[in-house]
C-alpha cells in the first residue's frame, strides 16, 4: 500500500506542479498556523471556522493540511496524500466562493472572489494525486532505497 502511495517517476512536470502548488498553499497554511502573512494564527482561524459552523476537528485538519501539506508538496513527501488533502480543502473553498462567480475580484466591484483560482489549483493538485511527486522528491528517493 505504501509503495503505491509513493509510486512516482522522474517526471519534471510533476516536480514543477508540486513545487508550485506547495508554494501557493504555503502562505495559507502559515497564516492559519503562525499568523504570518497577516493571518489570524491558530486561535483566530479556529474562531473564524467555528463562526462558519465548521467542526473543530475539521478546522484542525485544514490548519495541518495547509501548513504541513504545503511543505510536504514542496519536498515531495507523501505527495499524493498531501495533494489529496489539499484537494479536499480547496474544493471546500471553491464551494464557498462559487456564489461569487468565475473571475477574481480584479476591480473590487464584487462582494467576494470567484473560483478561477481554485479551479487552477485543484487541477495542479489532481495531477499530483494521479502522477505522484515526480523528480527530486523524497517519495522517489524512498522508492529507490
Amino acid at each position: 500500500m505504501l509503495q503505491k502511495l509513493l509510486q512516482t517517476n522522474t517526471d519534471y512536470v510533476c516536480l514543477l506542479l508540486r513545487v508550485v502548488a506547495g508554494i501557493i498553499i504555503f502562505p495559507y497554511g502559515m497564516q492559519k498556523l503562525f499568523g504570518w502573512f497577516n493571518g489570524p494564527g491558530i486561535k483566530g482561524t479556529l474562531e473564524d471556522l467555528k463562526s462558519k459552523k465548521i467542526p473543530l476537528f475539521i478546522a484542525w485538519l485544514i490548519i495541518i493540511g495547509q501548513s504541513l501539506g504545503s511543505i510536504a508538496l514542496i519536498f515531495g513527501v507523501m505527495g499524493r496524500i498531501a495533494a489529496g488533502g489539499n484537494f479536499i480543502i480547496f474544493t471546500g473553498a471553491l464551494i464557498v466562493h462559487a456564489p461569487d462567480g468565475w473571475s477574481l475580484n480584479w476591480f473590487n466591484k464584487k462582494k467576494g472572489e470567484g473560483i478561477e483560482y481554485f479551479v487552477l489549483l485543484l487541477t495542479l493538485l489532481l495531477v499530483i494525486v494521479i502522477e505522484g511527486s515526480g523528480a527530486f522528491s523524497v517519495d522517489l528517493w524512498l522508492l529507490d532505497k
